[in-house]
């Protein structure tokens, strides 16, 4: 009866460990489709924003003119803004 004991509590910890243990081991993070477009739409977003931080950090910097520069962030605001049509237009389908 002991010994009966002894394996129940024996398999429980061991079960109560694997329990806890196992989310570590299982890894959640799938890596995006490459291939997809809807991706690529959202890596080419990304890119405009990053131009445009730049765009706007040389404008202080005065490493454009004024004029230069509200050209250059209304065509980046303009594209982005087609970009995010084209990723609201996949997300209908």
């Amino acid at each position: 009866m002991i010994l009966l004991f002894l394996i129940l509590q024996v398999t429980l910890i061991a079960a109560a460990i694997i329990f806890i243990i196992r989310p570590f081991f299982l890894s959640d993070n799938r890596k995006p489709d490459m291939n997809n477009s809807n991706y690529s739409l959202h890596e080419q977003h990304t890119r405009l924003i990053e131009s445009l931080h730049d765009l706007d950090f040389d404008h202080r910097t005065e490493k454009i003119t004024t004029e230069d520069y509200t050209t250059a962030r209304n065509n980046i605001i303009n594209e982005g803004i087609n970009l995010l049509r084209k990723i609201d237009d996949t997300h209908e389908i």
